[in-house]
């Protein structure tokens, strides 16, 4: 019963994200849409914002559930980002709202468990040091949000999905090279301090 109360105001939410921005939706909009009461909305949240970081999870979860094991990890990115970021205009949505850092921290999320499997795969046969896999994890990731932040904040968002395949196919050679020069050049200790 819990469960079923917490995908209706979920599902709510997102039809009111999809129309609104994130900071314009109220309590009293989630609980006239899906004919809750207040105290059935608060049994479940705190505010809104409690509210958005767990449809962020759910969706995040729901997404990674769905995906076959063999997906590419643009695939994978595409099939993640459109769990939250259903139409431009809802990531705008959300991008332009106070949550603008729960939307990172989500995408960051997102990103690295995308891109930490494809360095996995692609880093087969290839000795590489705990250190070296996060930095280049961590630097795909963030090449990868600004192009997600700028086409969703700018006049670009219909290119999304064209501009990260093509980044996701540029980046397949770049990380595997990456990978290889960090096995042949091992990062010394001195070098990190």
């Amino acid at each position: 019963m819990k469960s079923d109360t917490k995908q209706t105001i979920q599902a709510s939410f997102r039809t009111l994200l999809l129309a609104k921005s994130l900071d314009k939706i109220t309590v009293r909009d989630i609980v006239e849409d899906c004919g809750l009461t207040r105290n059935t909305f608060y049994y479940h949240y705190e505010d809104i914002y409690d509210l958005f970081d767990d449809y962020l999870d759910t969706q995040l979860q729901t997404a990674i559930e769905t995906l076959p094991a063999d997906s590419t990890w643009d695939a994978l990115l595409l099939k993640l980002l459109e769990s939250v970021c259903e139409t431009p205009q809802m990531g705008r949505h959300v991008f332009f709202s106070r949550k603008r850092e729960a939307m990172r921290q989500y995408l960051h999320k997102v990103l690295s468990a995308v891109l930490d499997r494809y360095i996995n795969d692609s880093m087969q046969g290839l000795l590489i040091t705990a250190d070296d896999r996060r930095l280049i994890c961590d630097t795909c990731c963030h090449a990868v949000y600004g192009l997600i932040e700028q086409s969703l904040t700018g006049p670009d968002a219909p290119l999304m999905r064209a501009r990260l395949r093509r980044v996701a196919r540029s980046f397949d050679g770049a990380i595997r090279l990456a990978l290889e020069y960090c096995a042949d050049h091992p990062i010394a200790k001195e070098e990190l301090l």
